[in-house]
Order: structure tokens, then sequence, then C-alpha cells
């Protein structure tokens, strides 16, 4: 039991990171940028870069945090070489980009009446079904992991056929799925800031700009808790199958509560993490 707590520390560090991204990251942008619309004092790469980092941060995503990081530091690679967990990370973060860009284009074709609001209880039934999916993938995943069972969801092939890159991309895509509700409305606005210019060069940089400051954070995390992993991977190695089942419950709790907290409509996560919204 006492390398479980060790694999729990490990855990609710790097989750201790996240809160600390969400309070500072995405609340301080939403009490000292969104509301008081202070835009114009910023430059619009520095502007980009906050917006990326609420966006990382938003609590859509840190609600995936805990079973991205269980998944990553339970697995048992004793043998890796030293660059290996900055590709794996570099995976996780292209995932993210990829969510990116569909977002894009979708505010690219529809402009000013893009389907994002700023209130999680307003959001639009296509986006509570990619957030309810991206619940239920987790969970699934979570099952999988726990039980060795395979489902056939095409998404999760690379985690059943072993390909660890290719599950740490479908994280990265799931991660800002799951997020979508969020981190929505911030890229929105950040784009129609940015087009408030006259320029379509300063909107794709700023989109960029954004796109790449959650990837480098998704980077940031993924190296973090392999820092920490790395530490316990005797104990790891040791207890594989116990700290396994452990990271796969956080998974399937952390995916449950995804899907039915949106379900329920999103008023008691907005409740908790969104106080502004009263």
């Amino acid at each position: 039991m006492r390398n479980i707590a060790y694999f729990i520390l490990t855990l609710l560090f790097v989750v201790f990171i996240g809160l600390i991204g969400y309070y500072f990251g995405f609340l301080g942008f939403i009490y000292n940028i969104a509301l008081p619309n202070v835009l114009s004092q910023y430059n619009l790469i520095i502007l980009s870069v906050i917006f990326g980092i609420a966006a990382f941060f938003s609590p859509c995503a840190f609600t995936v945090l805990p079973s991205y990081v269980s998944y990553y530091a339970s697995q048992n690679r004793k043998k890796e070489r030293r660059n290996k967990s900055l590709y794996l990370g570099l995976m996780a973060a292209a995932g993210i980009v990829t969510v990116n860009m569909i977002l894009g284009i979708i505010i690219g074709i529809l402009g000013n009446v893009a389907p994002f609001v700023p209130d999680p209880r307003q959001d639009i039934p296509a986006i509570l079904v990619v957030r309810i999916v991206s619940g239920f993938l987790i969970a699934a995943l979570g099952i999988v992991y726990l039980t060795g069972r395979t489902f056939h969801f095409p998404f999760l092939q690379g985690v059943q056929k072993k390909s660890f890159s290719k599950s740490m991309y479908a994280y990265g895509v799931v991660y800002n799925g799951a997020a979508i509700g969020c981190t929505g409305p911030i890229l929105l606005g950040l784009m129609l800031y940015a087009l408030s210019f006259g320029s379509f060069t300063a909107a794709i940089t700023a989109f960029l700009v954004f796109s790449l400051t959650m990837g480098i954070l998704m980077v940031t995390i993924t190296l973090l808790t392999d820092s920490l992993r790395k530490r316990l991977v005797t104990k790891i190695a040791e207890n594989y199958k116990l700290i396994k089942m452990v990271a796969a419950v956080v998974m399937i709790i952390s995916g449950f509560s995804i899907a039915l907290l949106t379900l329920e409509g999103n008023r008691i996560f907005v409740s908790i993490f969104f106080p502004h919204l009263g």
C-alpha cells in the first residue's frame, strides 16, 4: 500500500499544478481580462498566450487531467529512451492542436455566429454530445485498462494494440474535446479580436500561438509526470497490476463524471467552477 500511496501522491501533485493553473490561469483570465474587457491593453501575441493558458486550465479540461496523469504515470516502461517522453507529450499536444484546427475551421466558416457561448449551461447540443462522448470514451478506456477486455471503438484501437503513442494522441483529442465548451468561447473571442485588426494574418498568428501554448503546456505536464514516474519506476514494476487498477478507477470516475455532469445540464459543474456566472 505504501507504493500505491506514492503513486497517488504523484497524481495529486500534478493535479495540484492543474488547480493552480485553474485559479491563476482560467479565473485570472476571466476576472482580469474577459469581464473588464481590457483586451486592447495587451499585445496580440501575449494575449494569445494568455488565452491559451486559460483554455488549457479551463475547468472543462481540468476534469480530464486526473485520468490523463493516471494513465501516463501507471505505465510500466522500464527501458525507455530519454527523449521518448518528449515524443509522447508531443503526440498528446498534436491531439489538442487537431481539435483546435477543427474549432478554427468552424469559427472561420461561421464567423460571428459561431456556436459558442461563455456559459456551459447554454452549450448547443453538438457541443454537449462531444463532451458526453469524450467522457464515455475516457471511462471506456479505463474499463479496457482495468479488465483487459477489447471494445470495438476505433478511437481506442491505439490502446488495444498497445501503441502508446497513438493512445497519447487520442488523449490529447479527448482532453480538448471534453473542454470544447470552455475552449470554444475562448478561441472565438481571441479570433474575433484578432480579426478586428482587419488582418487575416493576425487571426492566423493568434490561432497558432494559442494552439502552441496549449501544446507546450501538455508537453510540460507530460514531462513533469514522467519525471515523477521515473522515481517510482521500481515500485511501479513491483506493483504494476495494483497501480494499473487504481489508475483505471481514476479514469472511469473522471470519464463518467464528465458525461453525467453534462447530461445533468452542467448546473453542478458551473456552480463549482464558474463562480462569476452565479
